[in-house]
């Protein structure tokens, strides 16, 4: 009779199972071995068999499922035993599940995290080379769903990368507090055995061991942290398709034919469904990140099941649909058609520019922007009722409300490429300001490059990690 009921079995055992073989089983090895060195460093008798035999398991098919086997580090112990009994006893020495298991997920965790990383360094460069060829593109801005000011779609474009060069540097500090070893923690206590922990974790590239035993097994705090940069990033990321999916819906902005489907029905459809997929993915990110988080609520600082292996799948889950809404955004960027000359026309038939209005009038001798806000709402408020747009507006019409102008100051203050020209602040949608912020964007995006390389040339370099590169 088997030893596991065969609910546990079915809804526990096996999918745990699956999911370690698939997804951790090179990280077991690599922590194994990192141990095993440890233990042979220190002197433990057959430490050196443990060594060898863990490396002749890596030429071997991944272990099949034993329905008898609790998990995968049974399966491998069971088969380390078969090769070396000797060095499957030593490998036991100073050895829980606890700090092996969270060892390997922090070991997953930076492998998704690193790429995470290049997604969004790529992303970064799409924007930033697409807003250095549409400096000049005039839009129309919204705010509250309605006009708002005229901009350019390289200040639009650059703002979003403005963002993502935060979440950038939010993923990057992530990894030094996810970077940390539990291996030598045990079951919480220690060992009574001479584990030098800072060997192992110099093995496995980590920065340092995590320095409380209890902490290093019980703790989610970095799984939370990661989830919390992720939606960060993600919640930024639909906010931005939103636009796309408005802008296409309006035939501003049109996607390859590689990223759009048609109709069964409707010849003329070309629906933009990179983009629409690329936001289901951030908004599904959400829901699992929410997963990872509440894995982590309200269970005792010594449980690990709810924070280890039960919040693997969500956290898997998490960055995969990360990384494929990361890669559906940079690639709908990169072959994006622009109607420019329809959005110049929806900026410069547009009341979005009489901003510029008021502040010409402000500067005109004894005026402030106050008084000038309240004339230009009258001079609105005129050509309503005349059943005019502003773009009609002349100086007569400011002349006829008590105020005259300098001949032509109407029309200038009108024009949306004006306004946008006369934006010369830090920051603002002027041609040559912009190209200004770009360069520094492309400068911390290289800086940003450089240091992920770091952080894969030291990774690539470790000792375990080597023997399966």
């Amino acid at each position: 009779m088997s030893r596991w009921h065969p609910v546990y079995r079915s809804a526990v055992l096996a999918p745990d199972f699956q999911h370690a073989r698939e997804h951790l089983l090179p990280f077991f090895l690599d922590a194994l071995t990192a141990h095993a060195r440890g233990l042979e460093r220190v002197g433990i008798p057959h430490a050196a068999e443990a060594v060898q035999a863990l490396q002749a398991l890596r030429g071997r098919p991944a272990p099949a499922y034993d329905p008898e086997v609790e998990d995968l580090f049974f399966t491998l112990d069971r088969a380390l035993n078969q090769l070396s009994p000797a060095g499957a006893g030593a490998l036991r020495t100073g050895l829980s599940r606890n700090d092996l298991d969270m060892t390997v997920y922090r070991l997953m965790a930076r492998q998704d995290l690193m790429r995470a990383m290049a997604d969004l360094l790529a992303l970064r460069a799409g924007l930033i080379d697409l807003a250095s060829a549409e400096v000049q593109t005039l839009i129309l801005a919204f705010t509250h769903h309605q006009p708002a000011q005229p901009t350019t779609l390289a200040h639009y474009l650059s703002a979003v990368e403005n963002v993502l060069s935060r979440d950038s540097e939010r993923l990057h500090n992530a990894m030094g507090r996810l970077n940390l070893s539990p291996l030598g923690a045990v079951a919480l206590a220690g060992s009574s055995h001479p584990l030098d922990r800072a060997y192992t974790a110099r093995l496995l590239g980590f920065d340092r061991p995590v320095e409380n035993t209890y902490d290093a097994v019980s703790t989610g705090d970095w799984q939370v942290e990661l989830a919390g940069a992720v939606s960060t990033c993600a919640t930024t990321l639909s906010r931005v398709l939103y636009d796309l999916l408005v802008w296409a819906s309006q035939g501003l902005i049109s996607v390859a034919d590689g990223l759009v489907q048609g109709s069964s029905v409707m010849p003329q459809k070309r629906n933009p469904v990179s983009l629409e997929h690329a936001r289901t993915r951030f908004s599904k990110v959400l829901g699992y990140a929410q997963a990872v988080v509440m894995s982590n609520h309200n269970v005792p600082f010594g449980d690990i099941n709810d924070p280890g292996t039960d919040v693997q799948e969500p956290l898997l889950y998490m960055w995969r649909d990360f990384h494929q809404g990361l890669e559906l955004l940079t690639v709908s960027l990169q072959g994006l058609d622009i109607r420019r000359e329809a959005w110049r026309a929806a900026a410069q038939h547009s009341d979005a520019a009489v901003t510029e209005l008021a502040d010409t009038l402000a500067r005109l001798p004894g005026g402030n922007f106050r008084q000038a806000h309240h004339l230009t709402q009258a001079l609105l408020q005129h050509l309503q009722a005349d059943g005019r747009p502003i773009t009609a507006a002349t100086d007569a019409d400011l002349e006829a409300l008590g105020t005259p102008v300098p001949p032509g100051t109407v029309r200038a203050a009108l024009d949306a490429q004006l306004f946008v020209e006369r934006r010369t602040t830090l920051g603002g949608p002027a041609p040559d300001t912009v190209r200004a912020h770009l360069h520094l964007a492309a400068a911390r995006l290289a800086r940003d490059t450089a240091l992920h390389a770091e952080w894969q040339v030291r990774f690539q370099q470790t000792g375990p990690l080597e023997e399966h590169a």
